[in-house]
């Protein structure tokens, strides 16, 4: 019996420590049951000239291509998207809010944001018809100097599930 109770505390810590803190800074009102098709927006993310943007980039498309097709959000490649998705990476250095603009603007936010944490992570959804932001979510203290490979593997995993997840709870 106590082997089992150790074994889930362990399990519910594990969980805990994998969870990766998340500010949503747009209106819960955006987001749409009938947004079902998604697919990349065409344009660098902010953080592509860093160093190590390359390893990070082989680690968050596979990530967010997982999350969003484990909540029947379907990536397309020939027809119009509901949606478009991209990111940016603060890994080496923040980045400045108004670096991130769309052809249709920013909304206000929820509360005014003048830059993201070095590593942080950004995630926005905007609409593909208009390319208005609906959404963004932002994991905080996913990159770290100090991680290892695998660490920040990990890591990447824990902040897009739990980006993804507040955007399409499964």
């Amino acid at each position: 019996m106590r082997t089992r109770l150790a074994l889930g505390l362990l399990l519910l810590w594990a969980a805990a420590c994998a969870r990766v803190p998340v500010v949503i800074e747009s209106d819960a009102a955006e987001r749409s049951a009938s947004l079902k098709t998604w697919a990349w927006l065409q344009r660098p993310p902010v953080a592509r000239g860093e160093a190590e943007f390359g390893a990070v980039e082989e680690r968050v498309r596979p990530a967010v291509e997982r999350e969003l097709g484990a909540r029947r959000l379907r990536k397309v490649e020939r027809e119009r998207p509901d949606f478009l998705v991209t990111y940016y990476a603060a890994i080496e250095k923040p980045i400045a809010a108004n670096a991130i603009t769309y052809a249709a603007g920013v909304p206000l936010m929820t509360r005014p944001v003048t830059s993201y944490e070095r590593g942080s992570f950004v995630l926005d959804v905007l609409d593909a018809r208009t390319g208005k932001l609906l959404w963004r979510g932002v994991g905080r203290r996913v990159f770290d100097p100090k991680q290892t490979p695998e660490q920040r593997s990990e890591r990447i995993d824990a902040a897009v599930a739990s980006v993804i997840d507040e955007f399409a709870p499964l």
